[in-house]
């Protein structure tokens, strides 16, 4: 009788974790349609999409760091460093004209390449030390204040304004192209890990770090490529977030890492590793940004939107860890 009854509740939660998220987009969508019918435009939606599209690719990047067992509190400052070296290099091509195609690849080659080199270092670090969630708090955090140090050197602290009139750099911020880019990067990063050899053993070593070790898996490259794909991911999110904005600062990319790990907490995204899928962080992506932005057109108050934010943050916390307090009791059965 007990046996049937854990059955039961593990599979509402596990139904929850499945279609909740969606439930919850229509949820917010119907009350925010009902007080301002203009939400359900496709104007609006598409402005939501655009507007949350470069925390969605941090977001994505911050999934492959959690589901392999750590995490990635640096995110923001490669997103601050990737955004000023790309805007240096936009306008050092360009000084007043516009900015020509191969000016535009370059930059975003750029942020590529800073947030590969800043995620590759932090993934080697934790390599060396074998690092768990604990040592990839501390690394992360300290690479964090480093590469922040770093963006402040490169520009000494200058606000750094676009002198580019136009052309393709421009457009890599506007209209549909900011989602698109989301939509890739969302599509390849979901192909790795449901579809490669990598991804798999990614949710291994996430899982129990010591067995996939005894398996034969080489755990400090699956590390290293885990997080060099998340600094991949936030390199990116810092061009597109100078290309919408026209500018770069060495605190563009502030907050953002905390952003990204509600997403995935959102999402369901185990925090504990091992667990987790690039479709759900979306889907967190989308629960957040729809929420934030009906929270806006009903009109309630700042302070307000942080309660509500942090409350819908623990209680996906709160369904993660009932879902695998429940599963451990059904392996007991």
């Amino acid at each position: 009788m007990r046996a049937t009854i854990g059955m039961r509740r593990l599979s509402v939660v596990g139904l929850f974790r499945e279609w909740g998220l969606i439930l919850a987009i229509v949820a917010i969508t119907a009350v925010a349609t009902t007080v301002r019918p203009a939400f359900l435009s496709g104007n609006n939606i598409m402005n939501i999409l655009r507007a949350y599209s470069t925390i969605g690719i941090a977001s994505v990047g911050m999934s492959y760091a959690i589901i392999g067992g750590g995490m990635d509190l640096s995110i923001g400052s490669t997103i601050s460093l990737s955004a000023v070296i790309t805007m240096l290099i936009i306008n050092a091509f360009t000084a007043g004209k516009v900015a020509p195609a191969y000016a535009a690849l370059l930059a975003l080659a750029a942020g590529l390449g800073v947030g590969a080199l800043v995620g590759g270092i932090n993934g080697a670090i934790m390599a060396l030390v074998n690092g768990r969630m604990g040592e990839s708090f501390i690394i992360t955090f300290t690479m964090q204040i480093v590469i922040g140090a770093v963006a402040q050197a490169v520009v000494r602290g200058t606000f750094q304004a676009a002198t580019y009139k136009s052309g393709l750099f421009k457009q890599f911020g506007i209209g549909f192209m900011p989602v698109a880019f989301f939509m890739v990067v969302a599509a390849i990063m979901q192909f790795i890990l449901v579809r490669t050899a990598f991804g798999r053993n990614l949710y291994f070593l996430g899982a129990n770090m010591t067995a996939a070790k005894m398996a034969g898996i080489k755990v400090g490259q699956v590390r290293f490529l885990s997080h060099m794909l998340c600094g991949m991911c936030a390199g990116l999110a810092g061009v597109l977030v100078v290309s919408r904005v026209n500018s770069a600062s060495v605190l563009q990319g502030q907050g953002y890492e905390l952003d990204a790990m509600a997403c995935v907490a959102i999402g369901g995204v185990s925090l504990a590793g091992g667990s987790g899928s690039v479709i759900n962080t979306v889907l967190g992506v989308l629960v957040t940004g729809f929420l934030l932005t009906a929270l806006n057109v009903l009109g309630v108050q700042s302070d307000a939107q942080l309660i509500v934010r942090g409350a819908v943050i623990s209680l996906a916390v709160i369904l993660d860890t009932y879902n695998k307090e429940a599963k451990l009791r059904r392996g007991a059965l």
